[in-house]
C-alpha cells in the first residue's frame, strides 16, 4: 500500500482551504503532521481524511471542542467496549445536533417556497413597491405568516 504525503500547501489546495486553517487544527491538536528532519509537514491520506471530517463537522457549525471530545475519547479509554460506548454516545449527540439543524433547513426550505410563490404574484404589478403605492400588497399581508417576506417588505421605511 503507497502512501502518499504532501505538503501543507498541497493539502490546502487538495481540500479547499487555508495553510491557515491546518495549522490552527494542528494547533488544536486536531491533527499532528509527520515533520522531516528539517521541519517540513508532510500529511498522509489518512491526515487527510481527518482534516476533511474536522472541515465538514466546523462547516456545519461544530464547535472544536465538541470534536476534539470525538477524537480523543478512543486514547482516553481503557478498553475498547468503553471506547466504543464513549463513541456511540458523542455520535448519538452529535446525531441529535444534525436532526435539528435538519428540521430548521427543513422548515426554512418551506418558508422559501411559500415565500416565493407570494412574491411571484408581484412579477406583473406595475404599483410602487412601498405601502402607499401597493396598499394590498399579497406581500404585506404576508409577513406575519411567513417571515422570510421581513427581508423584502421593510415596514421602518414606509
Amino acid at each position: 500500500m503507497v502512501n502518499n504525503h504532501y505538503k501543507i500547501g498541497e493539502v490546502a489546495d487538495l481540500l479547499a482551504t487555508s495553510i491557515r486553517t491546518i495549522r490552527y487544527y494542528e494547533e488544536e491538536g486536531l491533527l499532528i503532521p509527520i515533520r522531516t528532519p528539517r521541519g517540513t509537514r508532510l500529511y498522509s491520506d489518512s491526515h487527510l481524511a481527518r482534516l476533511k471530517v474536522v472541515l465538514r463537522l466546523v462547516n456545519l457549525g461544530f464547535s472544536i471542542e465538541a470534536i476534539r471530545q470525538i477524537a480523543e475519547i478512543r486514547e482516553k479509554g481503557q478498553t475498547g467496549a468503553e471506547s466504543s460506548l464513549q463513541v456511540d454516545l458523542q455520535l448519538g449527540d452529535i446525531l441529535k445536533t444534525v436532526d435539528a439543524q435538519i428540521k430548521a433547513l427543513e422548515k426554512t426550505r418551506i418558508e422559501i417556497n411559500e415565500a416565493r410563490n407570494i412574491i411571484s404574484g408581484c412579477n406583473t404589478c406595475s404599483n410602487k413597491p412601498n405601502t402607499k403605492g401597493c396598499p394590498d400588497c399579497p406581500v404585506r399581508k404576508k409577513l406575519t405568516e411567513i417571515e422570510l417576506l421581513n427581508l423584502v417588505w421593510d415596514t421602518d421605511s414606509e
